[in-house]
Formats: structure tokens, sequence, C-alpha cells
């Protein structure tokens, strides 16, 4: 039997994320500017009901980039910025399940894998880990043996 480790994340996750960031944001910036220009022409033709046409437009654009663009990609930002500076522990046991639907939490999808420890090692019986659903998924199987490297109960490696 081979064996296998993977270690889910590094410094470059987060270089993408931010090419990512710098991405979404001008995808806000293309279709404000000319909401921008038609609003100060609204404002220095004093045309009242354009204003409020516009300003609301506008938030409505900023409400949509924001809530479906921008937020996941902070929200993974933050994950990740937890992830890399963030105490490890490793836990080991034998895979009871590894979730195929996935589980939002913080803002981000994720698997969920729960082992069974070894009492003796782990007290606390079955443990449930979050497996980050933008990374590739781990070739567990049930009843496979599994040590998790973890963040909380966010796993950064696994080896089997």
């Amino acid at each position: 039997m081979a064996f296998q480790s993977q270690e889910f994340y590094s410094d470059q996750d987060l270089r993408q994320n931010a090419v990512q960031m710098r991405r979404v944001l001008l995808g806000v910036a293309l279709p404000s500017l000319p909401l921008l220009a038609a609003l100060a022409f609204s404002l220095i033709a004093r045309t009242q009901w354009l204003t409020v046409l516009i300003t609301i437009l506008w938030g409505g654009v900023l409400l949509f980039y924001g809530e479906m663009k921008i937020a996941p990609v902070l929200a993974y930002r933050r994950h990740l910025a937890e992830i890399l500076s963030g105490l490890r522990r490793t836990a080991q046991g034998k895979v009871v399940s590894l979730s195929q639907e996935g589980t939002y939490k913080d803002g981000v999808f994720f698997d969920t894998l729960i082992i069974n420890g070894d009492p003796q090692m782990d007290p606390e019986g079955e443990r449930l880990f979050y497996v980050d659903r933008c990374k590739e998924r781990p070739p567990l199987a049930t009843g496979d043996f599994v040590r998790v490297t973890a963040n909380g109960n966010y796993v950064t490696a696994w080896e089997k």
C-alpha cells in the first residue's frame, strides 16, 4: 500500500486570493464608473428624480456585487489567514464518513469528514472535521486509517 499525504494550504493561496479580489473589485468599478459619472451630471443639473434613480441603481449594483462576488472572496481570505497563522493539532483514526454534500460555514463551503479516533489517544471518540471544497478532495473511503492535521476543525493536511 502506497503512503499518501497532502498539505492543503500555502502562501500561494493568499496570493491567488489577492489576485481574485483585484479582479472582483475591477468588476465592481467598471459598472460603477458610468453610474458615478451620471450621478455627478444629475447632481450638477439638479435633476432630483434622475439623482434618486441613479443612486438606487448604483446601490443595487453595489449590493449585488458585494454579496455575490466580494463577500465570498473576503470570507475565504479570512479563512486562509486563520488557517495559515493558527495553531495546528493532529488527530488520527478510521474514517467514518466523508460527505458528498457541502456544508456552508463562516462563508466557505466544506465537506465534512468524521473520524473515529483511538479511545486511549482521543477520549472524544468521533471527531468532525471540515475539508475545504476549493481544494482537491482526499481519496478517503470509509474504514481507511487517516492522520489529520487541523486548525480547530478545519483540515490543513492529511496522511493515509
